[in-house]
């Protein structure tokens, strides 16, 4: 993303979707200088090789899977990022009030406990893209999938579970959840759990655009 450095240019890369939580990249992504592409997001790509390029067995294996037989290789969890404009990305994602997705998410967690509060920021936790509530004015934590559905006139970008600042270690003393970094934490509703509090997976910090 040196481009960037030397002035406006168009440019369209592979990477990884890891990227997006990038120090270099996610502020590019949260200015809307940077976006991912149309299509092949959160996907394996397969990739041709020269002849005797050395190809991990399992990447190898997966292709092969995939139809690609012979010299090539595979890259998982892969994204196309852009500043080059296209349609998808003003698409706006069709949503469902809170009390709806409450009422008739697909996803039993979401029926069954609604929508958590994390214990160390203000804002509530959206573990599934299409469970976020169009009518919800606060911010949400969502995973990094939203990415490729992100709509700069639906959402506004907040910034990541790194945006956490306030100490958990009252909690840590107490021994009810595992401490760990600059992470969001909800409380854990299994019976059987260590922890009063567990961890969530990297997010992204949204908020509806009014």
């Amino acid at each position: 993303f040196w481009v960037f450095e030397s002035g406006n240019k168009s440019l369209l890369i592979i990477g990884t979707n890891n990227a997006i939580h990038y120090q270099e990249v996610f502020p590019l992504i949260q200015d809307n200088k940077l976006w991912l592409g149309a299509t092949c997001n959160n996907e394996d790509m397969v990739f041709a090789v020269p002849e005797g390029a050395e190809v991990s067995p399992s990447d190898k294996k997966k292709a092969e899977k995939m139809g690609f037989v012979g010299n090539y290789t595979r890259l998982g969890n892969s994204c196309w990022f852009t500043n080059l404009e296209h349609g998808r990305r003003h698409q706006w994602i069709p949503l469902m009030t809170l009390s709806d997705n409450i009422k008739f998410s697909k996803h039993n967690n979401i029926r069954e406990n609604g929508y958590q509060k994390y214990i160390n920021y203000d804002a509530i936790e959206v573990p599934y893209v299409d469970a976020i509530p169009l009518d919800y004015g606060g911010d949400m934590g969502v995973p990094v999938t939203f990415m490729d559905k992100y709509c700069p006139e639906q959402f506004i970008i907040i910034g990541t579970e790194a945006i956490v600042r306030e100490s958990m270690d009252k909690y840590a003393i107490k021994g009810e959840y595992n401490p760990g970094g600059n992470v969001l934490y909800i409380e854990d509703t299994n019976p059987d759990a260590q922890y009063k509090y567990k961890a969530v997976y990297k997010r992204i910090i949204i908020r509806r655009k009014l």
